[in-house]
């Protein structure tokens, strides 16, 4: 009898899930911030413009959801025209030769009713890196805009560029990156 339930429990946890819903980030209700320190005077922030991607959404097992996500490094925003120009250029974000900074979800870990930590393979300059991100879910309801289904949430975390191999003037720039995300996400209309 005992071998059956072992047998029963290893073939449950075998099967695919298939309770995830498809909800695509709406890019005029998404907000992605970055921080980092200037010469120890002030910390810069700056912003993409351009975001989108999909989050698969496991209300019930939440540990089962995955999130598919990018910015296009050209739409980055820090608020002054040069600025803008210099970090879009070849010596910082080097948009020409990397048009798309992404992120692919491997694991969710939850921590607590509505919070998890979302690890993933953080893509920048050409080469993944793994990076874990705290992640609230806001609210999961009709929008009353929109009258579609709709998740908010709010991702946070900080990452190394010299992870990646980027010391831009790093005695003057910090290599720690702050991140925030507020994200919108709608099911997608034919779910």
């Amino acid at each position: 009898m005992k071998s059956i339930i072992i047998g029963t429990a290893l073939i449950i946890a075998a099967t695919p899930v298939l309770a995830q819903d498809t909800y695509e980030l709406d890019p005029s209700h998404t907000q992605v911030v970055f921080s980092v320190d200037r010469f120890g005077f002030t910390t810069i922030f700056g912003s993409f413009m351009d975001a989108g991607g999909t989050v698969l959404l496991d209300a019930e097992n939440p540990e089962n959801s995955s999130v598919t996500a990018h910015v296009d490094t050209a739409s980055v925003f820090l608020g002054h025209p040069t600025r803008d120009e210099h970090v879009a250029g070849q010596h910082w974000l080097n948009a020409e030769a990397n048009p798309q900074l992404t992120f692919d979800s491997t694991r969710v870990s939850v921590t607590g009713e509505n919070t998890a930590e979302v690890t993933g393979m953080l893509t920048l300059w050409g080469e993944a890196r793994e990076v874990t991100f705290d992640v609230t879910l806001n609210q999961l309801a009709r929008d009353p805009a929109t009258q579609r289904q709709a998740a908010g949430f709010t991702l946070t975390g900080t990452i190394d560029r010299s992870d990646w191999g980027h010391t831009t003037a790093s005695a003057l720039v910090g290599s720690e990156v702050g991140i925030r995300i507020e994200a919108l996400a709608h099911l997608r209309e034919d779910e």
